[in-house]
C-alpha cells in the first residue's frame, strides 16, 4: 500500500484520551477539516506542537475521522503485508494459547488486535473433511483498504494447507464509514466442500470433544456463526443442573441452534431429555437449526415469527428454560429509546413464558445498551409477570473476543442468567 501519508494534528488539550490508549479520533478533535484524503487512505496523527503520536487511517467521511494502527513512531508502514502478517500471527498465537487450536475461533477483533474496524473469524472444518475458512468483513474504510494485503497475509501463512477465504462485507454498519454493502465473496474454495453448508468444530460446551455445526458462511448471519457467545453457553451449560427427566427449551432467535445444540448435548450428558422450540424469522436458519440440534438428540419445533410480536400464542409459564438471544436492537444512539423498550418486550414474554423454578439466560450484543439498562429492563419485566428471578451469573463476549481497558466500545456483549420463582 504504497500510499503518500498525510499528516493530521489534534488541538491543544484534545489529545489526552488517545494518549491513553483509546485507538480513535473524532473529526472535532482536529485542527481543521479532515479533507482531502480519500476514505481509508493512510494518515500520520500528531499533537498540537507536531509529535509524533501515532500512523493508522483516516476517514474525512466519517464521525470517527483516525483508527491507530501503530503508535511506534519507527514502524513507517502500519499499513504493509509485512506489518499486517505479524498482526495476524500475534493475533493466532494469543488464541492458541487459550486453547482455541482445533476449535473455530475469532482471528481478529478489530481494535484489540491493531487492526481496526476489522474482524476475521477462523472456521475450522470438522475431522472427516479438514481444512479452514477465513471469513473477512470490514467495518472501516481502512480496514476495507486492507483487504488485498490481508488475504495475501493469509494466503501465505496457509501455504500448502486446506485453507478458503470469504468476504462478507454485506453489514450495514459499513454505511456509517461511507461504504457501500456488498454481495459476498468467495475468494478461495476448499476443495470438496460447499462453503454455503459447511460443518465446523465450535469449543464444546459440555465435554471434551468439538460440537459439529452446520452453517452457510457466505449467505448467513454476520460472518456464518456467532462464535462470541460460546463462552456464556459453557458458563450456563456447567452452572444449572435442573433436577428434571425432561427440559422444555424455548431458544428466541436461535439463529443455527447454538444455544439448543451445546445445552442438549450437555443436559442429554445427564440423563435429561430435551424438547426444544426454536424460534427465528429466517427459515434457513431454523432448518439449520434443526438439523443442529436434533443431532445432539433433542425435538425440535421451529417457530418462524418475530420474537416481539408473535410469541403471543404460547402458553403461560410453558418453558423450564428461555433464552433472549435477539439481534442488536440498538443500531445507533438515536435508535437508544426504541430499542431500550424492545428489550423491555421481549424479556417480558420471556418471564411470563419461563415456568415456576425455571430459568431465563437473557443476552444484548447492543454495545450502546449499557449494562445497568439491561438490568433494569430485566427488572421491570420480571415485575410485570410477578416473577422474582435471582441472578446467579453475569456473562459476556468469549476469550478470543480480547477488549482493551482503554476502548469501552470494544465491550458489547452482556448476558443475565437467572432462576425464576
Amino acid at each position: 500500500m504504497a500510499l503518500k501519508t498525510a499528516v493530521w494534528r489534534l488541538q491543544s488539550g484534545l489529545d489526552r484520551r488517545f494518549r491513553a490508549g483509546h485507538p480513535w479520533v473524532y473529526s472535532n478533535e482536529l485542527q481543521g477539516s479532515p479533507k482531502g484524503i480519500e476514505a481509508g487512505a493512510p494518515v500520520e496523527l500528531q499533537d498540537a506542537g507536531g509529535k509524533f503520536l501515532a500512523r493508522g487511517f483516516g476517514n474525512p467521511s466519517s464521525l470517527i475521522a483516525f483508527r491507530a494502527l501503530s503508535r511506534n513512531p519507527d514502524e513507517v508502514e502500519p499499513w504493509s503485508l509485512e506489518a499486517l502478517r505479524s498482526k495476524l500471527e500475534s493475533a493466532a498465537l494469543l488464541r492458541q494459547s487459550l486453547g482455541y487450536s482445533q476449535y473455530s475461533y475469532r482471528l481478529v477483533f478489530g481494535e484489540a488486535d491493531g487492526l481496526p474496524g476489522l474482524i476475521i473469524d477462523r472456521f475450522v472444518l470438522e475431522a472427516q473433511q479438514p481444512g479452514q475458512v477465513f471469513v473477512i468483513q470490514a467495518h472501516s474504510a481502512g480496514g476495507d483498504r486492507m483487504i488485498p494485503q490481508l488475504v495475501e497475509a493469509l494466503e501465505t501463512l496457509t501455504a500448502g494447507k486446506r485453507a478458503g477465504i470469504v468476504v462478507r462485507n454485506d453489514v450495514g454498519v459499513r454505511k456509517l464509514e461511507g461504504l457501500e454493502e456488498q454481495e459476498p465473496r468467495v475468494l478461495r474454495e476448499v476443495p470438496g466442500i460447499d462453503l454455503s453448508r459447511c460443518r465446523i468444530r465450535v469449543r464444546p460446551a459440555w465435554g471434551t470433544d468439538p460440537t459439529i455445526f452446520e452453517v452457510d458462511l457466505v449467505n448467513g448471519q454476520k460472518t456464518g456463526f456467532f462464535l462470541d457467545q460460546t463462552a456464556n453457553v459453557a458458563l450456563w451449560a456447567n452452572l444449572w443442573k435442573p433436577e428434571l427427566r425432561k427440559i422444555r427449551i424455548l431458544d428466541l432467535c436461535c439463529y443455527v441452534g447454538q444455544w439448543g445444540a451445546q445445552l442438549t448435548r450437555a443436559y442429554r450428558a445427564q440423563g435429561i431429555e430435551v424438547e426444544l422450540t426454536g424460534v427465528d424469522a429466517s427459515e434457513t436458519a431454523l432448518e439449520l437449526a434443526r438439523k443442529n440440534v436434533e443431532a445432539q438428540g433433542a425435538r425440535f419445533t421451529a417457530m418462524k415469527g418475530d420474537i416481539l410480536t408473535d410469541l403471543t400464542g404460547l402458553a403461560d409459564r410453558s418453558f423450564d428454560l428461555v433464552i433472549v438471544d435477539p439481534p442488536a436492537l440498538i443500531k445507533g444512539r438515536k435508535a437508544i429509546p426504541a430499542g431500550t423498550h424492545a428489550y423491555l418486550q421481549v424479556n417480558t414474554q420471556a418471564f411470563r413464558l419461563v415456568a415456576e423454578r425455571g430459568a431465563v439466560v437473557s443476552c444484548s450484543c447492543s454495545a450502546l445498551l449499557e449494562e445497568e439498562s439491561l438490568l433494569q429492563q430485566l427488572s421491570k419485566a420480571a415485575y410485570r409477570n410477578r416473577r422474582q428471578v435471582r441472578w446467579v451469573a453475569r456473562g459476556g463476549q468469549a476469550p478470543d473476543h480480547p477488549v482493551l481497558a482503554e476502548f469501552g466500545e470494544g465491550r458489547y456483549l452482556k448476558a443475565f442468567m437467572g432462576v425464576v420463582s
